[in-house]
């Protein structure tokens, strides 16, 4: 190739470069990435914006967690609607505090109001108030051993059909009451018959009071079946020292099995979490919450059985 061919193909090769340089469609070194559109760039790369990171860890930034009201006193760098969780408030129990004001950041010198505490979790459903609860409504009674008492003495081995108990009462009645006109009619047409009908009226009679006793006995028995109603208890297990990285199932086993009919609630250092997954008849819990589990963290699991 000569030489001036080399230089030519140089100069076209310039020129390119040139116009290259020109093109609005082409990222420039000296701009520092200023021409390119930072939010469809992050759209494209699937990245969070500053605004959109300081959004989602402002809850961690505002949270703090220590051992007793000492440590609470003791913290620096508070802000107000910060919350804290004291592990001990005094009482060997949990509680949950927010800053309602600072004077120069340390917790000695800041007001905290508490806003949940162990006695709230653990109160707020007593069996005493479920019970009351339950009873308020409508067409529902209290059951009492006495009630229990009176269910205990029914030995029905097989199903019973009321209605044709009280059919059969009702037959047996108008029986009784043809034969007592048939005796009465004998009676008087001829004193041969007289045996005959006195017969007939005590049979008559003894079918009335087999009649009544039935209609009383199958009284009985639908209202005790009326007042009937299931038992229940509730209980409240703690767990410790279980461990789950974020978002991740984890289960644990109850001393009971779960009764049908109600909601099992798992609280995590006193927050409700709101994935749980409890099967009535069996006694295993799985929850899942969007933050690491560590053997430190107070597990509260409320169930009826």
């Amino acid at each position: 190739m000569s030489e001036l061919l080399k230089i030519k193909q140089v100069d076209q090769l310039t020129e390119t470069l040139a116009l290259k340089a020109l093109d609005a469609d082409v990222v420039k070194k000296a701009n520092n990435l200023s021409d390119v559109n930072a939010t469809t760039a992050r759209t494209n790369l699937n990245l969070y914006s500053k605004t959109e990171v300081d959004t989602l860890v402002l809850g961690a930034k505002n949270a703090f967690n220590v051992a007793d009201n000492a440590g609470k006193t003791a913290l620096t760098g508070l802000k107000v609607t910060d919350r804290v969780f004291v592990n001990d408030d005094g009482d060997t129990k949990w509680a949950l505090y927010i800053v309602t004001a600072v004077t120069t950041g340390t917790g000695a010198t800041s007001t905290f109001k508490k806003i949940a505490d162990e006695d709230l979790f653990t109160n707020a459903l007593s069996a005493a108030a479920v019970k009351s609860s339950y009873e308020s409504n409508a067409d529902t009674y209290a059951f009492s051993g006495l009630y229990k008492g009176k269910l205990d003495k029914i030995t029905i081995a097989a199903n019973i059909d009321l209605d044709a108990v009280k059919a059969n009462a009702s037959s047996a009645l108008a029986n009784a009451a043809t034969a007592q006109t048939t005796a009465n009619t004998a009676n008087t047409a001829a004193g041969a018959a007289q045996t005959s009908a006195n017969n007939a009226n005590t049979a008559a009679a003894t079918a009335q009071t087999t009649a009544n006793n039935a209609a009383t006995a199958a009284a009985a028995a639908q209202t005790t079946a009326n007042g009937k109603e299931d038992a229940f208890v509730q209980a409240t297990e703690a767990f410790t020292g279980l461990n789950s990285p974020i978002n991740t199932d984890i289960s644990v086993t109850l001393g009971h099995n779960i009764k049908t009919g109600f909601v099992t609630m798992v609280f995590v250092n006193g927050l409700r979490a709101k994935t749980v997954t409890a099967l009535a008849g069996g006694n295993t819990v799985t929850f899942r919450v969007p933050y690491v589990i560590d053997a430190t963290d107070d597990i509260l699991i409320t169930y009826h059985y």
